[in-house]
């Protein structure tokens, strides 16, 4: 048994309206470094990989899950520190990238999948996920990326929303743990359509206390900014990572409305990848799952069905 070092195995918080949206059974992996990371496994078939970002979890998934699960095996986690995963006691764990990249691909050897994996990620779920399908790239039958990033297109800039919580240091992690303005303004700003009552309720639920939160300000902390910061030659790499996965069939889903990962990403993507299928979403904001839920699973379900390897070698 590992040393548990964690705050919770997981927030109570297994009541409220929002579990309609949310009626899956939860599953736990125990870390090897101790921990729990919580996740769904729904449905049989081609594995497929639902990586989320910050500071989101596996709920912001339930849409594709209910649609795909009938025909694929659909597999979702909650990075440590977020959603129904345990919490780190402080200076038990790193919250860098390589750190989540790492998790990810122990959660994933757990689960003993023998067949090519489609990969799924939004927002920072992009660079952990594309730095497990580096590190994997006989194992991925697909990569999917909704409103994501690795190198930032030229003459972009943080958005002040970010740089908030960025810059003013203990401040920002107060306005982001505290006082929990960082997911709130992800839920006011980050959809275009008003979310109902349940959706916001299943947002909020893992991160109702202070002491949950604690992940979401170290995520804004590992955005690399500048070449001294501590995860900026991990995201070079990943973003290498990415290049080399030319076998691979890419699918661009973009709410176009994001003020986060602007169209100008989605053009970077598309200059690199000029192969990939591309569904812009005018309507859509940077939790575009939220907005357009029928029309992406519909569009994603008919890309996972054509998807085949392009190339390169075949998956053991």
């Amino acid at each position: 048994m590992a040393k548990i070092t964690h705050w919770t195995r997981a927030p109570r918080v297994l009541k409220g309206s929002w579990l309609k949206e949310y009626p899956f059974r939860p599953n736990y992996f125990e870390r090897p470094g101790g921990g729990y990371i919580h996740y769904l496994d729904e449905g049989h078939g081609a594995p497929v990989l639902l990586i989320h970002g910050n500071p989101s979890w596996s709920f912001m998934y339930r849409s594709l899950i209910k649609v795909l699960s009938p025909h694929y095996r659909c597999l979702a986690p909650d990075h440590l520190g977020l959603g129904l995963s345990s919490r780190p006691r402080p200076g038990a764990y790193g919250f860098r990238l390589t750190d989540r990249v790492k998790d990810l691909g122990a959660w994933v050897d757990s689960l003993g999948l023998t067949e090519p994996i489609h990969l799924v990620a939004h927002d920072w779920g992009g660079p952990i996920g594309l730095g497990w399908a580096g590190l994997n790239p006989r194992r991925v039958a697909s990569i999917t990326l909704m409103n994501t990033g690795l190198r930032r297109p030229p003459s972009y800039e943080l958005p002040f929303k970010l740089k908030i919580f960025r810059r003013t240091g203990f401040l920002g992690q107060a306005l982001a743990n505290r006082f929990n303005l960082f997911l709130w303004g992800l839920i006011r700003y980050g959809s275009v359509r008003p979310m109902s009552a349940a959706a916001i309720e299943g947002w909020l639920a893992p991160y109702r206390l202070p002491v949950l939160r604690h992940a979401i300000g170290r995520f804004v902390d590992d955005i690399p900014l500048t070449p001294d910061h501590p995860s900026w030659s991990a995201l070079e790499n990943v973003d290498k990572a990415f290049d080399s996965l030319t076998h691979v069939p890419v699918f661009l889903v973009w709410g176009l409305q994001d003020f986060v990962f602007t169209p100008a990403f989605l053009a970077d993507f598309q200059a690199r990848r000029p192969s990939a299928q591309v569904l812009a979403l005018p309507r859509a904001g940077h939790l575009l799952l939220e907005d357009e839920p029928e029309k992406i699973a519909s569009a994603l379900q008919q890309f996972l069905g054509q998807a085949q390897p392009l190339g390169g070698p075949e998956v053991p």
